[in-house]
């Protein structure tokens, strides 16, 4: 469900490019892109936010390795996360 957003937006910029190239329908096809561009615009990002203050010395990299084969699917960003709250 992540990554839901961003596979919609590479498919339809790929769709857009496609109905532009291979059917010749120009207004379709820069219709689909500009959608695209509007959902990868509006769309969160993936990576996430680890903090305000951009400070890594406090993160054990051998923890939030474990985190995240514990969790299939944790980004380095919710592993970073969890393993600071729970010091």
């Amino acid at each position: 469900m992540k990554y839901l957003l961003p596979t919609a937006t590479v498919v339809m910029a790929a769709a857009g490019l496609g109905v532009w190239i291979f059917a010749d329908n120009h207004m379709i096809g820069l219709g689909l892109i500009a959608l695209a561009l509007v959902l990868w615009a509006v769309a969160p990002g993936i990576l996430g936010r680890v903090g305000t203050d951009n400070s890594t010395s406090d993160v054990d990299p051998a923890r939030v390795k474990e985190y995240r084969a514990q969790h299939p699917g944790a980004t380095i960003a919710d592993g970073i996360r969890a393993t600071r709250e729970h010091q």
